[in-house]
């Protein structure tokens, strides 16, 4: 035995720990790394069993398979999580071995592999859930693709009615100003291409931002009439708000019609303007309101075939939205409300 025992000193200088217990759970032998994984020293350990060294350990896994081999003459080996007395954790890879003595073990701390691996296991399943949540969103965009080809054949049939419609009733006012016709037609036609551009570089494809819109929309009315447009305003008071394109197209149109009057009419001889735009959801419906502060009706010509047209549409669009329009009284300019489901 002492022979044996001599022999354990080289022992000394393993990166692995190495101990031996004998048949009463005294430790004969442990060298410096044993006593370093144990958060203990040689000396305390020696010659002391393994309960005294820490209390609990007899209730735990590896203690049963220690007693296994103490008991079976078996070799085990198996991954140990070792709980300390302070209650920090560290992970073993034990090898158990009989020797005459009692049992021998080899322990190698493996703590840092284990976090490796759990590391490993977390950012796999991180990995998964953004894989399930980007397939999820590409089935959604896929899905609403698939429902605006099925209904673009429908929707884009609809828009060319709606053109020819426009086209047909402004002739039937008598506008002998065929240029003049095309010029509008062709703002009108732009307003609903527009809306449908906004609509497909939107991310949720079936919705339109409509505060983004209106600011496109305010622009492509007055680049081809007026000279400096940079001094025409717009005010936005607005909800943040997304509508489909349903409605966008009735609301877009009508909208058009207002600024394009405000621009040539209200703003004639002008070379500077501002135009109010409001937009509130409330109880179910939708408040529109529109201003702006030029000459206001009084110095317009109510009479004028175009404007009265204008105002015509403008009606039918709303009656498309089941809405509602209103002139309010103003100290300046004009204002309108349109309210619509």
């Amino acid at each position: 035995m002492k022979r044996s025992l001599l022999n354990l000193s080289i022992l000394d200088s393993l990166l692995e720990g190495f101990q031996v217990i004998d048949y009463h759970w005294k430790y004969l032998y442990v060298n410096t790394t044993v006593a370093s994984q144990g958060q203990s020293s040689v000396d305390r350990l020696l010659g002391k069993t393994m309960m005294e060294c820490y209390p609990g350990i007899e209730n735990t896994f590896m203690f049963s398979q220690l007693q296994k081999c103490m008991e079976e003459r078996v070799t085990l080996q198996f991954e140990n999580e070792f709980i300390y007395n302070d209650g920090t954790k560290s992970w073993f890879e034990l090898r158990i071995e009989p020797i005459p003595e009692g049992i021998f073990v080899l322990s190698t701390n493996i703590t840092n592999r284990k976090k490796a691996e759990e590391e490993l296991i977390q950012l796999k399943n991180d990995l998964e859930n953004k894989v399930k949540k980007r397939t999820a969103e590409l089935e959604k965009l896929n899905n609403e693709k698939d429902v605006i080809l099925k209904e673009m054949h429908h929707r884009v049939k609809n828009n060319l009615q709606i053109i020819s419609s426009l086209i047909r009733l402004q002739m039937e006012e008598g506008d002998n100003n065929f240029n003049g016709v095309l010029d509008k037609t062709q703002s009108r036609i732009e307003t609903i291409a527009s809306i449908h551009e906004s609509l497909y570089k939107h991310k949720d494809l079936a919705l339109i931002n409509v505060a983004s819109y209106w600011k496109k929309l305010f622009k492509d009315c007055l680049n081809p009439l007026v000279s400096e447009p940079d001094n025409f305003k717009l005010n936005l008071d607005i909800d943040y708000l997304e509508l489909p394109v349903d409605k966008m197209i009735p609301l877009g149109l009508l909208i058009n019609e207002w600024i394009t009057n405000s621009i040539l009419h209200g703003f004639r001889g002008r070379n500077h303007g501002e135009i109010y735009l409001g937009l509130r959801l409330k109880d179910g419906k939708y408040l529109l309101t529109y201003k702006d502060d030029g000459a206001g009706f009084s110095e317009q010509k109510e009479d004028d075939g175009e404007h009265h047209f204008g105002h015509f549409l403008i009606d039918g669009f709303a009656d498309q939205l089941n809405g509602t329009v209103q002139r309010k009284k103003s100290s300046e300019g004009v204002s309108f409300e349109l309210e619509f489901e």
